[in-house]
């Protein structure tokens, strides 16, 4: 399994609604009342999970008190570059880009309701770059 982050968020509907409206699919059929996490997909593939901040302080103590959010980033490659821009300037505003880094990569950067940021890069432009070979490819 790829690296994949779980989310804490106040309210997991909130972050449903949005990710939902993005284009993401959210599957909550392990969801309960006592474990409110959701797996995050996006063109079908798992990349994430939403959990209740409260129950994962609980699940996990060591997170108890911390703030929700964090310095750093999250990056999800996409295919159709345009139309996922365009899906997400229709939701919520871009706070960076769009631009291309120094491979050449296109992307740009959205903030989810809880404050943590997503960077979508361009699938081909990625490939297309000087990054091919350094890393997951």
């Amino acid at each position: 399994m790829p690296f994949a982050p779980c989310l804490g968020v106040k309210d997991t509907a909130v972050s449903k609604a949005f990710y939902e409206k993005l284009g993401f699919t959210v599957d909550s059929q392990t969801a309960t009342p006592d474990t409110d996490i959701h797996m995050l997909l996006f063109g079908g593939q798992f990349c994430g999970m939403l959990y209740r901040q409260a129950q994962l302080e609980s699940w996990l103590p060591s997170l108890a008190g911390q703030p929700i959010g964090f310095s750093g980033m999250f990056y999800l490659e996409v295919d159709d570059f345009q139309s996922v821009l365009d899906t997400c300037a229709s939701v919520t505003d871009i706070v960076r880009g769009p631009s291309a880094d120094h491979t050449g990569t296109r992307e740009f950067y959205i903030a989810d309701p809880d404050g943590y940021i997503i960077g979508f890069n361009e699938a081909a432009s990625r490939q297309a770059s000087d990054m091919v070979g350094g890393y997951a490819v």
